[in-house]
């Protein structure tokens, strides 16, 4: 398993992701969308219906993927 974050990297909460991940020692890839990839990243969140970041999905060993959702849903699911 793994996980994917599109986020910003001016983004207190993409940070915050990214150091629950790396606390937990999970494996992931951070995708950091610049000011000039703006509509890029809303290309993406609109595709799946999300209107913040960090979207934050789950990488299945089978190779499914699941958007988790922000921060807090990945707090959650860590701590379940």
């Amino acid at each position: 398993m793994k996980y994917v974050l599109f986020g910003k990297p001016t983004c207190p909460f993409c940070v915050k992701a990214e150091a629950l991940l790396k606390k937990e020692d999970l494996t992931y890839h951070m995708v950091n969308f610049e000011e000039d990839q703006v509509e890029i990243l809303q290309t993406i969140k609109a595709a799946w219906d999300w209107e913040t970041v960090p979207m934050v999905f789950y990488v299945s060993d089978s190779g499914d993927i699941k958007l988790l959702g922000g921060c807090d849903d990945l707090e959650r699911h860590l701590d379940a």
